[in-house]
């Protein structure tokens, strides 16, 4: 029996804010990092006074330093609780507990240093937390009390039987609310393993160097977490139209015979739907005890067959565990996109193909041929929503007619006028052109330039690539697009291309991402075409995330000269 589920990492609840507050600013900024990277919005404070007029109803959950000057956290506290204020605080700080916090109205208690696990999955934890009923969740709070006053010997408190009034509300508490206790503490171990396997994910992803190696790996992060017992990366596509196993861990493997199996139709929808399928009375070893999730594993418009992953006989699947494995089918297709995209650049030949591209339903031949201007693109890069963020210098057009045109085209998402004069640069969030839907299937934009409204693609693929689909894609989206060569073309080894590859191997996505975009928003001219905050709002990231991934990918740039050059 099969079951339907949409799951878009992209679709439902918006993403939940957290107030950072700590006056050790790198330590505040290091945890919106974290945070950001993990899909939470993040507000950071660096006084108690400052997390005062930064609160209002948006915040979702705050995490509060004890020791601050001027206003402590604990004050701090007592203020936002006397304003009314729910949400829950975690208490992150490097002063020892005593039985001062007990009557503290704090939700968990964390103890400085910490690192990214304990920031995340606290905020993850107290997220989950402020769903459930006021006695429940007093009943965590009264927990957390207890937890952080008991890494303390009880001789050194300095009022045990404050201690022993806490540990007796805690039994009252809990017998009188057992049961949902009991059911509220199973659905938080469910969230640590689901949270565990991301981040085994997300190391194996860091980790390898090949699809192969990402399907062995993901399938082994996978099953090392309760409650998956099988895991299965299945290959489906247009090319081969079947369903074969790539890899296998767990209580199966590659050479699983799945021919004919319900395994196969949910595959099939999962790929064709884009959405995870839900399989139970599964007739195949391995996933015939539980259920069976099958994930859509894709980048944007390109797929990688799907990720399908066998459960205990007891354990029941959760709207938010649906939710993480969509996003982990998104995760995983990047990965295997960048691994492709590498390989590609260290290929010794590439298939080039060249498109005529004159439809003006594409928005920058539009611009082009409305603005009378001869357009060209300087730069490009992914951004977090579904499209790319480009950056064009237009030659002979008006760019503020350019810049009002953009504004009322549903396929730019935002726009802004860069640099303007005899030749302006425009920044464009596009959600819909041909270089999108080019680089959707997995083809590399090398240059997209329109000359008298007339326009013209080259994208480079691997040799291996199905050609004929990246044509296809783009020709079925507009009318007035041709294919007008198509060749192999050979790399010759130089020095720069060693150079590129090397810094390609360093980089991580988002650094690249951040360092391209930079770029070609003018951020390293003088004067700058661009300011940090400019560049921030472009990837849709905070200045200090993208200070973070700047900083990191100049380093690699400058270890990439000198070993190349020394």
């Amino acid at each position: 029996m099969a079951t339907n589920l949409s799951r878009d990492a992209e679709v439902g609840a918006s993403r939940p804010t957290v107030l950072v507050v700590d006056d050790d600013e790198d330590l505040a900024d290091t945890c919106r990092y974290w945070l950001e990277d993990d899909d939470y919005r993040v507000v950071t404070a660096y006084s108690g006074e400052d997390a005062l007029d930064a609160v209002d109803d948006q915040i979702d959950l705050v995490l509060l330093d004890r020791r601050m000057p001027r206003k402590s956290g604990d004050e701090t506290l007592d203020v936002l609780r006397a304003e009314g204020y729910e949400f829950p605080v975690a208490m992150m700080t490097a002063v020892a507990p005593d039985t001062d916090i007990v009557d503290m109205p704090f939700d968990e208690y964390l103890v400085k240093p910490v690192d990214r696990d304990d920031v995340v999955d606290t905020a993850d934890e107290l997220l989950a937390r402020s769903d459930f009923s006021e006695a429940v969740r007093e009943y965590f709070a009264l927990e957390a009390t207890e937890a952080a006053l008991s890494t303390r010997e009880r001789e050194a408190l300095r009022d045990e039987d404050q201690l022993v009034e806490l540990e007796s509300e805690l039994d009252e508490t809990y017998e009188a609310n057992e049961e949902a206790i009991a059911q509220r503490e199973q659905q938080l171990e469910r969230l640590t393993n689901v949270n565990r396997v991301i981040r085994r994910v997300d190391r194996a992803l860091v980790d390898s160097e090949t699809r192969e190696a990402i399907d062995a790996a993901v399938c082994g992060a996978v099953v090392g977490t309760e409650p998956y017992r099988a895991a299965l990366v299945a290959e489906y596509t247009d090319h081969s139209r079947g369903v074969r196993p790539r890899e296998g861990a767990g209580a199966v493997d590659e050479t699983l015979d799945i021919a004919g199996s319900q395994l196969v139709e949910g595959v099939e929808s999962a790929v064709d739907d884009g959405e995870i399928q839900l399989l139970t009375d599964v007739d195949v070893a391995g996933f015939e005890d539980g259920v069976a999730l099958v994930t859509p594993l894709s980048y944007r418009e390109k797929s990688y067959g799907a990720l399908v992953v066998g459960t205990t006989a007891e354990h029941t699947v959760s709207d938010h565990e649906l939710d993480v494995f969509a996003q982990l089918g998104a995760r995983i297709g990047n990965g295997i996109t960048a691994v492709e995209q590498h390989r590609l650049l260290l290929a010794d030949t590439v298939a080039e193909l060249e498109f005529r591209h004159g439809d003006r339903d594409d928005p920058l031949v539009r611009i082009a041929a409305e603005t009378g201007g001869d357009l060209s693109l300087r730069g490009i890069a992914s951004n977090d929503e579904s499209g790319l963020t480009c950056f064009v210098d237009l030659v002979g057009g008006d760019g503020e007619a350019a810049l009002e045109l953009a504004a009322e085209l549903d396929a730019i998402g935002s726009a802004r006028l860069v640099a303007d004069g005899g030749e302006s640069l425009l920044e464009l969030s596009v959600t819909e052109a041909a270089i999108e839907t080019l680089s959707a299937v997995g083809a590399t934009v090398r240059s997209f330039d329109v000359t008298d409204g007339e326009g013209s693609v080259v994208v480079e693929a691997a040799p291996d690539a199905d050609l004929k689909a990246i044509a296809s894609a783009v020709q079925s989206t507009y009318d007035d697009i041709d294919l007008v060569s198509k060749r192999e073309v050979e790399r010759s080894v130089q020095s720069t291309e060693s150079f590129r590859q090397d810094l390609s191997d360093r980089l991580t996505d988002r650094q690249r991402a951040a360092l391209e975009t930079a770029y070609s928003a003018g951020y390293y001219e003088w004067p700058r075409d661009s300011t940090a905050e400019e560049v921030a709002d472009a990837m849709d990231i905070a200045a200090p995330t993208l200070h973070e991934h700047l900083r990191a990918a100049e380093r690699k740039l400058l270890e990439s000269f000198v070993d190349e050059t020394v």
